[in-house]
């Protein structure tokens, strides 16, 4: 037994796995069939990706080549990231540390390290990494720079400092201005981050354009990738790229990212009072988002038809769609949609008079925001419930909610969920 394919295909049966499994986030079931075929062949960095998850060494399928050190690890550990797998990026960015690296290189490991403790919650310290990262970096190379800010941007967005947020992604477009040939994707990606963050700062109108930029970025970056591919002669890419794309499947990140802003166009026509496009938005969002198995994305689309429900009075509606949200929060990860969803189902429990139900999700939604210190969630969920209270004419503690949400001081909040 001598291929790789052959190889890959025997450890997969004796570790368990099948196609699908091993290629979660990296490939499609499709593409390690064909590899184990023997029709395409991974590329090395994939294939140490692959190997982890097997239990092998990456000399064990491909014992004659040696490949460079830095540059395999690099790419090994991009891929564990893209491949939600952030602990077994770092242990690769570990090994390579100790290897000679350019400046650009060292930059980029940085910029990795970054984002994969920002996946893990570690946020201070991979904002600190991040700056490092932005400090470091020569002033040549226009898109690593674009690269590092724009996950500056992101992990300043997930701590809700919106402001902060936006001019970083600003600094990343600009960079990304200088390129000659710069990523569509990466180009996507920023005016989403810029959109969304304009729209939690009440700036529907500038949101909505940079909605629409990114999704004609999403557009240009898919339509990039079957050509950039072939006029490289990179042919297994190439393979790669067309089982995903006919598989409706993961990579194409830029389906995901084209999902995402239609959810927050979604958001901003549902904040303009135009409630049937905004609805109609997120149910394309989510139909898409369960074909591509994408939790994050169901969970934002689920919820905000959930509340959409809600509204319209269909209670029942919404309570199975807002299960639906917070189980695929849960399972990505997203505690602060995963609270709203729970208070949504507890409103709607609440109008059908199941007000134990309705207390028991409204606490656990605002203890799980309170842990994270989510403002925002917070003092949304402290107006819905005090909706509730005010329909069971508890007025005293109806108001007391809303007046910590208008005045986003929520130190009373153990005490009134104990009362």
């Amino acid at each position: 037994m001598n291929s790789v394919g052959e190889r890959l295909r025997e450890a997969r049966l004796a570790r368990g796995l099948t196609q699908e499994q091993l290629a979660r986030g990296l490939a499609t079931k499709g593409f390690i069939s064909q590899v184990e075929r023997n029709h395409a062949t991974p590329s090395l960095s994939k294939l140490r990706v692959f190997a982890e998850r097997l239990g092998q060494p990456l000399s064990y399928f491909v014992p004659d080549r040696p490949a460079p050190p830095l540059t395999l690890l690099r790419k090994a550990a991009q891929l564990a990231v893209r491949a939600e797998e952030p602990a077994q990026a770092l242990a690769i960015l570990t090994e390579a540390a100790g290897l000679p690296a350019t400046a650009n290189e060292r930059a980029d490991l940085q910029r990795i390290r970054g984002v994969a403790l920002s996946e893990l919650r570690q946020n201070q310290e991979a904002l600190s990494t991040l700056q490092g990262a932005a400090a470091t970096a020569p002033m040549d190379d226009a898109e690593l720079n674009a690269a590092i800010y724009v996950e500056i941007g992101t992990v300043l967005q997930i701590e809700e400092q919106f402001n902060a947020a936006i001019e970083a992604n600003r600094r990343a477009l600009d960079w990304l201005d200088r390129c000659r040939h710069a990523d569509p994707e990466l180009r996507a990606r920023v005016l989403t981050n810029l959109g969304s963050n304009s729209f939690r700062l009440g700036q529907h109108a500038e949101a909505l354009a940079f909605f629409v930029r990114a999704l004609d970025a999403a557009l240009d970056a898919h339509m990039a990738l079957g050509v950039a591919a072939r006029a490289v002669g990179e042919l297994d890419r190439a393979l790669e790229h067309c089982n995903r794309a006919l598989e409706l499947h993961s990579r194409i990140r830029h389906e995901r990212a084209a999902n995402r802003i239609l959810n927050n166009m979604g958001d901003v026509h549902y904040a303009a009072g135009r409630k049937r496009e905004a609805a109609e938005l997120q149910r394309q969002c989510l139909q898409r988002a369960r074909e591509l198995k994408a939790d994050f994305e169901i969970g934002l689309a689920a919820g905000a038809l959930a509340r959409y429900a809600l509204e319209d009075r269909k209670y029942s509606a919404a309570i199975v769609l807002a299960q639906e949200s917070q189980q695929a929060a849960g399972r990505s990860g997203d505690h602060l949609h995963m609270a709203v969803a729970a208070a949504v189902e507890g409103a709607g429990a609440d109008r059908l008079g199941r007000r134990r139900v309705a207390d028991r999700r409204f606490t656990e939604a605002l203890k799980m925001l309170a842990e994270r210190s989510a403002a925002s969630e917070l003092a949304e969920v402290c107006m819905m419930y005090a909706d509730v209270l005010r329909r069971r004419k508890q007025g005293d503690r109806a108001f007391s909610f809303m007046r910590m949400a208008a005045e986003r001081d929520f130190t009373r909040l153990p005490a009134l969920l104990h009362r």
